[in-house]
């Protein structure tokens, strides 16, 4: 199971600045989602059908990103309020509100941890693949529970504990032949595994998991999300990101060779939620 929780100085600030500071990274991770996944339908319709919104209710994203749940919440009729530490993330989501087919959409700088908003705001809180950025994953649950509303809903959506663990056996593999230690991806700081810790605070929590898998005809492809995100996953990383032109070529060569072996690059992924009442 991982861990409820992490001192300060295992969330590596300026490594969190460099990767939200704007959403080009998140893009190619969510693209690449939307391209090569194997399962029909998106993740993101999937996610959206166990969040429920209805017209009126508000809703808090925390951890918002550049809102790329908006425009379907907006779509239901869900008033939204959106936070995030990141600045340029929270421009990214304000842009997007204000081009295309408007919607008004509430958005605040804020600390998953200490939120900003009066006892019971909310009629549902969301927060999605963020929580393992959180050094205090139980004060920041805490923090939403106190937010929503009693009968409200809170969801909250991560990665399965073995998610594209091909990926990351490759990397480590990479790594280690260029006389790197690999590291342990900051995702597994909070996966499905972590029921407990979400009971904690939700004592009606429940899982819910979507298998599916990427399926990669390309080493190009394959190689360009592994450089958005998994690349970084060494320890004493360098700050001039020497490590990246050096990782990026082991692992295209790498994946080449399954390509041809296999005919596709195929990695398991497992995503999935976790929904709660607040029946208090």
């Amino acid at each position: 199971m991982g861990e409820a929780s992490a001192p300060d100085s295992e969330i590596d600030r300026q490594y969190l600045h460099y990767q939200y500071d704007d959403a080009e990274k998140f893009r190619i991770r969510v693209e690449t989602h939307e391209r090569y996944s194997e399962q029909a339908g998106s993740f993101r319709e999937w996610l959206l059908q166990q969040i429920a919104p209805a017209p009126g209710v508000r809703l808090l994203d925390v951890g918002c990103g550049p809102g790329t749940y908006h425009p379907e919440l907006a779509k239901h009729g869900a008033a939204i309020t959106a936070c995030d530490q990141s600045p340029g993330m929270l421009r990214e989501a304000v842009a997007q509100a204000e081009s295309g087919r408007r919607f008004p959409l509430t958005a605040v700088i804020a600390d998953a941890e200490t939120l900003p908003f009066s006892n019971g705001t909310f009629g549902i809180v969301m927060a999605n693949f963020m929580l393992y950025h959180v050094a205090d994953q139980p004060r920041a649950l805490a923090e939403m529970r106190r937010v929503l509303r009693r009968g409200g809903r809170a969801v909250f959506a991560t990665n399965g504990a073995d998610n594209c663990a091909r990926i990351d056996a490759m990397h480590a593999e990479a790594a280690r032949s260029l006389g790197y230690t690999p590291a342990v991806s900051d995702g597994l700081r909070f996966t499905l595994d972590d029921l407990p810790v979400v009971r904690s605070v939700f004592p009606s929590a429940r899982v819910l998991v979507r298998e599916d898998a990427f399926v990669f005809p390309d080493a190009a492809s394959a190689v360009r999300y592994y450089g958005s995100y998994h690349v970084d996953a060494i320890e004493d990383r360098p700050s001039d990101g020497s490590h990246r032109p050096l990782l990026l070529e082991r692992m295209r060569a790498a994946v080449q060779a399954t390509i041809e072996r296999e005919g596709v690059f195929r990695v398991p992924k497992t995503a999935g939620c976790f929904v709660a009442e607040d029946e208090a």
